[in-house]
């Protein structure tokens, strides 16, 4: 994985931590039956889109994963909390861990 590409998925999980989760109720999709396949116009950007969730939610775990120091710099950086005095070097080592961990679990 190359670092432009995890810095969009830090992007894209940024604004899934900023989207507020009020839904109640059962969930809106459910598993069903595969009938052969889907053709409608949507069907390939759901699959886009559901893949980059998949991916969001993996970087979520990852993050969670990492020491406190370098969680704290990630969520100034892209959850604008306060920033303290050894932010960019442990920004640099969550951007490096996270590389490593990122390369395993997601097909980007």
């Amino acid at each position: 994985m190359h670092i432009d590409r995890l810095k969009q998925i830090l992007d894209d999980w940024s604004r899934w931590m900023h989207t507020p989760n009020t839904k109640l109720g059962y969930p809106s999709k459910s598993l069903g039956m595969i009938s052969g396949g889907e053709s409608t116009s949507d069907a390939f950007e759901e699959m886009l889109s559901d893949m980059d969730m998949t991916n969001v939610r993996t970087i979520d775990a990852c993050i969670s994963s990492l020491e406190p120091d370098q969680k704290d710099a990630i969520y100034a950086r892209y959850l604008k909390t306060s920033k303290y005095n050894n932010y960019e070097t442990q920004l640099a080592l969550a951007f490096d861990n996270l590389l490593t961990m990122a390369s395993r679990r997601i097909v980007a």
